[in-house]
């Protein structure tokens, strides 16, 4: 006997709509028949996007420049999947398309060896609205988290208006940082650690106790209507889903997510410089920076932060010539940090940068060694700032003789991916659009001067 749309999908939409779910249950898409069945069901039950945006179009809008919509276009993932698939002989299967593509998933669109030109444009719209806004009854344990699909949309809104074309209905999850836990929680793919822990560091930290949610900082509110014949509504939440990343290729709203992503930086963290005003020549003197992570409610940097650098750059250089006296923190002639990374470096043409001070993460395989790609990983090393806690670095220098004056120059850079990583990936055409972000910076002038007795 065939099960209703509704009893269908409790049974088989589980959490592996998510990619945090995926690595803790796996749906069995064995059965060709069922795969079919359950990809009439969500074809029937949920919509492309464009049609939202007939009745929501601000929040279309937002969305269509959100690294959401950009989830399943991103040129570096869809490489980075392609070599996953390679590595791992297909054994890491739907372990990322789950959570880039979940709809895509679901319907066996993204089976190995699957096009991405090729997808339909439901799967090709990544992380659409559907996919938040027709959640059922959500249930997680330890074996997972499980949950229907229907047709009713739900949202945060108290009193949505009824229309013809949905029922609509409220649900208070969409204000928990928890729903955000699916995707920004992620296991490796044998469940042995944790790749990213977003979720967790929240929790962690005292933001949990005011309330301070995952949608405060990256689901603004802000006056507007969410619907074309709905009335003006003063909490209505962003859905540009503003983070660190921005695209790499042309994509709508690229510009304005790039400064978006700035504005965000530049509010996450303060920066103190502890320096002499005047040294005496030949003396040693200590210059120390501190990082408070003050405004994030997570690590910095999160997610992904075997990709992420977050580093200090310091300078020390004459004020008159600019003859340089001190450094660290900055790149090689291709762009990456002098690290052990570094061609230059391992060549021998550059002395390794010995004082570099880089908040990131590293993935160690079973031999202790690091790689590149989480599913040859093992465990992840975590060098990153928990949410109001400092990290203090101090830099000796030596003050020049013949010189009057110095400039001392620090910044907090951060990138979301080295340029190594797309050299490794065959990807060199894109390491041109890698931006640099400063989130802060200080300046300040040092007197060279004997003590006067």
């Amino acid at each position: 006997m065939k099960k209703s749309a509704e009893t269908f999908l409790t049974a088989l939409i589980l959490s592996s709509i998510f990619l945090s779910t995926a690595c803790e249950h796996d749906v069995n898409n064995s059965n060709q028949d069922e795969t079919q069945e359950q990809a009439q069901l969500i074809r029937d039950n949920v919509s492309d996007p464009a049609v939202c945006g007939s009745c929501h179009p601000n929040h279309y809008a937002e969305w269509q420049q959100s690294m959401h919509a950009y989830a399943i276009t991103d040129p570096i993932f869809q490489t980075l999947s392609k070599i996953g698939q390679e590595r791992t002989n297909h054994e890491l299967d739907q372990f990322c398309m789950k959570c880039h593509t979940p709809f895509g998933s679901l319907m066996g669109e993204t089976k190995p060896g699957f096009r991405f030109e090729n997808l339909t444009p439901l799967a090709g719209a990544g992380i659409s609205c559907d996919v938040c806004h027709t959640l059922g009854d959500i249930k997680r344990g330890e074996g997972g988290t499980s949950f229907h699909v229907d047709g009713i949309r739900r949202g945060p809104i108290a009193d949505p208006v009824a229309n013809a074309f949905h029922e609509s209905e409220f649900s208070g999850r969409y204000k928990d940082s928890h729903f955000c836990s699916t995707c920004h929680q992620v296991k490796s793919p044998d469940k042995s650690f944790d790749i990213e822990t977003t979720n967790l560091e929240w929790s962690l930290s005292s933001y949990v106790l005011p309330g301070i949610e995952c949608q405060t900082c990256h689901m603004p509110t802000y006056s507007g209507k969410a619907a074309t014949t709905g009335p003006v509504r003063d909490n209505l939440h962003k859905h540009t889903f503003v983070g660190v990343d921005y695209p790499l290729v042309d994509f709508p709203g690229r510009e304005e997510t790039i400064a978006s992503v700035q504005q965000l930086l530049q509010n996450s963290a303060e920066m103190t410089v502890e320096a002499p005003m005047q040294v005496e020549p030949s003396k040693i003197f200590t210059v120390s920076v501190t990082i408070n992570n003050s405004q994030a409610g997570h690590n910095l940097p999160t997610g992904a932060i075997f990709e992420r650098q977050m580093w200090l750059e310091v300078n020390l250089t004459d004020h008159a010539t600019g003859a340089s006296y001190f450094s660290t923190g900055l790149l090689d002639d291709n762009g990456d940090l002098r690290n052990y990374h570094s061609d230059f470096v391992a060549a021998g043409h550059i002395s390794e940068d010995s004082s570099l001070v880089l908040y990131n993460g590293k993935t160690i395989d079973a031999t202790g060694r690091e790689t590149l790609f989480f599913w040859e990983a093992a465990s992840v090393e975590n060098n990153t700032i928990p949410a109001l806690e400092s990290r203090r670095s101090e830099f000796t220098m030596s003050a020049p003789v013949g010189t009057r004056e110095l400039t001392l120059s620090v910044r907090l850079r951060f990138r979301s991916f080295p340029p190594y990583v797309f050299r490794e990936i065959g990807r060199e055409d894109l390491i041109s659009e890698l931006l640099i972000f400063d989130m802060e910076a200080f300046e300040q002038s040092i007197r060279v001067q004997a003590t006067k007795l």
